[in-house]
């Protein structure tokens, strides 16, 4: 079978990669790709094909060309601008929901009404077109919220506050600044909540869910929280769109799994399913908290995979992901068995830190940061390591370079998560991005906590 993953991040390239690892599977096209892919063993062996293809009609042309059996659509912006109903109308089989379904993720206002009106719990919240009237809003009820932007923005769409100061700023940024683009018109803003962090995945075929029963935690900070020259510099610990991940999560037990799907999963389905009748076939992420009175709560709904839990999952998923993809087209969900393995993974992401400008400094990721910073040390990371690739480029004489914020994932497992940890960092620290304007000094940083 010939498969193609349309995306061009981490998590579009742990797709590829885990596609490629299906008995039924023996060539994967990677559309637009990225170069970092040629990198790997599975690159060179041409098991895995970047494409660069953008244009939706020439992709569904390629697929026919080629013979692709299935597309499974990896990001949000292809999918809210219709891939998926493109590759249907010419008789491509898809993973990934269809334009107007993507509303579940790209309006948060309506996916937070459809909540609260079929009952699925969620922090309090309200909507605002008018920044003056957002600011009263937060001005008047005094307590700890987070703002948020109605539309896209690649996971960084919220801004966590801890004061009114703080909130009243985060409303002038979003929808005055625009700093989020036009997703900021309108912002959700939402009490903020406390506890731990649950994201918790599902597969849908139009008829069936089939809850992955395992879940993994994200992490968002842009620093460590001891890192309090960085927070200092950066004006705050700002959210981003992922920094690390582990899998199993520590409250995995199957009485919390069977919760989730009761009071949150089979509700929100079958309002897709009967409410708004929509034959929505591929993935719904749920972003949850468990907060310390064991009230669990709805933070968001997105409509795919998440990055960087993805690239936890899908090592301890043993289950042929092909057939899951398949099954989620043909409406047979019901008959897959899911089947995890015993390891626990760490994924620990690099990314670009402080470098030299040509005049004065870059920040580094989540602010402004440097491009085209030679990557070595890829070849030095053992056996059983797994490098997902997300922003990076190729250069004539540089090779594999920096062209994104977060540059790669670095996933390690082991028996233990402790285990998995100290596998994951020590192959991290051998991994350099050279400053070519600062005498090649290593310019790649990371959290040193995720997993603890």
């Amino acid at each position: 079978m010939k498969v193609l993953v349309y995306g061009s991040g981490g998590r579009d390239h742990c797709l590829a990669d885990t596609y490629a690892d299906s008995r039924h599977v023996d060539k994967v096209y990677f559309a637009p790709g990225n170069p970092g892919v040629l990198h790997t063993p599975k690159g060179k062996r041409g098991l895995i094909e970047p494409v660069k293809l953008e244009d939706f009609q020439k992709v569904a042309d390629f697929c026919l060309e080629k013979g692709v059996d299935l597309v499974d659509v990896g990001s949000e912006n292809p999918l809210e601008k219709g891939l998926v109903n493109v590759l249907n109308q010419a008789g491509v089989k898809t993973v990934g929901p269809k334009e107007a379904f993507v509303k579940l993720e790209s309006d948060r206002a309506f996916t937070n009404d459809l909540l609260r009106r079929i009952g699925v719990s969620k922090p309090e919240y309200r909507i605002f077109d008018d920044p003056a009237a957002a600011k009263q809003y937060v001005r008047a009820i005094g307590y700890q919220v987070v703002v948020k932007a109605n539309g896209l923005a690649a996971g960084k769409g919220a801004i966590v506050c801890e004061d009114t100061m703080d909130a009243e700023a985060a409303v002038e940024k979003i929808m005055v600044e625009k700093i989020f683009g036009d997703s900021g018109k309108r912002v959700v803003i939402e009490e903020r909540k406390y506890g731990t962090e649950i994201s918790f995945f599902a597969y849908l075929d139009g008829k069936h869910v089939m809850p992955l029963k395992m879940f993994a935690q994200d992490y968002k900070p842009a620093f460590d929280p001891d890192d309090h020259d960085s927070i200092r510099e950066f004006g705050g610990n700002l959210n981003t769109g992922g920094t690390g991940c582990y899998c199993p999560h520590k409250l995995l037990s199957p009485w919390l799994v069977n919760r989730i799907i009761k009071e949150i999963v089979n509700p929100t389905v079958n309002a897709i399913y009967n409410d708004l009748g929509w034959d929505y076939r591929g993935v719904l992420y749920f972003g949850l908290n468990l907060d310390p009175y064991d009230s669990l709560d709805v933070f968001e709904i997105n409509v795919r995979h998440g990055d960087p839990e993805w690239e936890v999952l899908a090592r301890k998923l043993s289950t042929d992901i092909f057939e899951i993809g398949m099954a989620a087209w043909a409406g047979r969900l019901d008959q897959v068995k899911q089947v995890w393995n015993d390891q626990s993974y760490v994924d620990v992401i690099a990314m670009e830190g402080r470098s030299k400008a040509a005049r004065g400094w870059n920040k580094g990721y989540p602010a402004r940061y440097g491009k085209g910073h030679r990557i070595v040390g890829l070849d030095e990371i053992g056996k059983g390591v797994a490098v997902y690739f997300a922003g990076v480029d190729q250069d004539a004489e540089k090779g594999l370079v920096t062209f994104g914020g977060r540059v790669l994932h670095v996933v390690a497992g082991d028996a233990t998560l402790e285990g998995a940890r100290e596998k994951a960092y020590r192959s991290i620290r051998k991994i350099a991005f050279l400053d070519h304007n600062n005498d090649n000094m290593n310019c790649m940083r990371f959290r040193e906590t995720i997993g603890l």
